[in-house]
């Protein structure tokens, strides 16, 4: 596997062992997978972590007639569900957070920018964002007086994120419902949302691992989890 140079802007504001880890990064790439390594380690002991993924700017340059352009600000043109991201995970390490997708504009084909992202904890609490299948496509942009309103390829991105992994305590998840008890209730809503939701914007009632998708794995999980949740 090959890995882009990678710009690293970190701003890092770690709060101490035990607390979690958050930073701030900039990668760039102009097709290569991507590869990028906190600074600083997430605490292991703890069972239960949430990660908060936000972009907060991404750029890209492009190229009109063999002349190139930019840096140009698309951070408009990322999906809202794809600008922060939150995902759940339980130790024992090593842990990750999921592969997610991010396709702009929704529904082209071919897109103009596509790639999928992971972060990944190890075993010694090292933390990683890995990024594949990167595709830089065509978009239509206005390039301003003489040029107009053209299609420009895209030749490279910049994506600026902040990356926050905290540990939390006795997470009740399979309180669907949030009552402060897995009962009967949560279970008719995992079964009425049974299945894979492809137009769903927000978080699925009774996805109970936030993996997209209502199946028996989050029926185990709230069979398992059953009664007055943890205090």
């Amino acid at each position: 596997m090959s890995f882009a140079t990678i710009v690293v802007l970190s701003s890092v504001s770690l709060v101490g062992r035990g607390s979690g880890f958050n930073e701030n990064f900039s990668i760039t790439t102009s097709g290569e997978n991507i590869l990028w390594n906190g600074s600083m380690p997430l605490a292991t002991d703890g069972e239960f972590y949430e990660m908060l993924y936000t972009v907060t700017s991404a750029f890209v340059m492009v190229e009109y007639i063999g002349i190139g352009f930019g840096p140009i600000d698309v951070t408009d043109m990322i999906p809202p569900d794809s600008i922060a991201t939150w995902q759940p995970a339980r130790a024992p390490m090593p842990i990750d957070f999921d592969w997610h997708e991010v396709i702009t504009p929704a529904g082209g084909d071919p897109p103009s920018l596509a790639y999928r992202w992971i972060v990944e904890v190890n075993e010694k609490g090292s933390v990683s964002w890995v990024g594949e299948d990167l595709y830089l496509g065509e978009a239509e942009y206005d390039l301003g007086w003489p040029w107009g309103s053209v299609t420009v390829q895209i030749t490279s991105g910049t994506i600026n994120a902040n990356l926050d992994i905290q540990e939390v305590f006795n997470p009740c998840y399979e309180d669907v419902d949030g009552s402060g008890t897995v009962d009967v209730s949560d279970l008719l809503t995992l079964i009425g949302n049974w299945g894979i939701c492809s137009e769903c914007i927000e978080e699925i009632p009774g996805d109970v691992n936030y993996d997209d998708i209502v199946d028996v794995t989050d029926l185990l999980m709230i069979v398992g989890a059953w009664g007055p949740c943890p205090r």
